[in-house]
């Protein structure tokens, strides 16, 4: 039992070190990182036929330089973490994947840094 006690104390410090990178400034509410992965899967959604949606499955989540340099160690976690999120929406709205949910943390690679964070999502098929 120790050991699912260590694997749950980790998501916890992971989940509070992401929510805590996150926050707007002053004493404001966290950003709703999850909600925003939930809107963009389903503003979206492609139906390829009758009863089937496919939803973006690729998600790049980029964060500004010093908040991304904080979290790198701990950015894989934090992405399946968040990837476990949006599959648990797209089960409970029947949508369906082209291939496998990734949602990767990185610093911005075009010079132009977010403020706090900005999000970018495809539908990319499985290799």
């Amino acid at each position: 039992m120790s050991v699912l006690r260590d694997v749950e104390s980790r998501m916890e410090r992971i989940s509070t070190s992401l929510w805590g990178l996150l926050r707007r400034g002053g004493g404001e509410e966290q950003v709703e990182v999850v909600g925003m992965l939930r809107r963009e899967c389903d503003s979206n959604a492609v139906i390829v036929g009758r009863g089937r949606t496919v939803v973006p499955n690729s998600f790049v989540l980029e964060l500004p330089v010093d908040s991304y340099a904080r979290l790198e160690g701990e950015a894989g976690a934090v992405g399946e973490r968040l990837a476990s999120e949006v599959r648990r929406h797209a089960a409970q709205r029947h949508f369906s994947f082209a291939g496998p949910v990734a949602v990767r943390l990185r610093p911005p690679r075009d010079g132009n840094e977010p403020v706090r964070y900005r999000l970018h999502s495809s539908i990319t098929p499985r290799p």
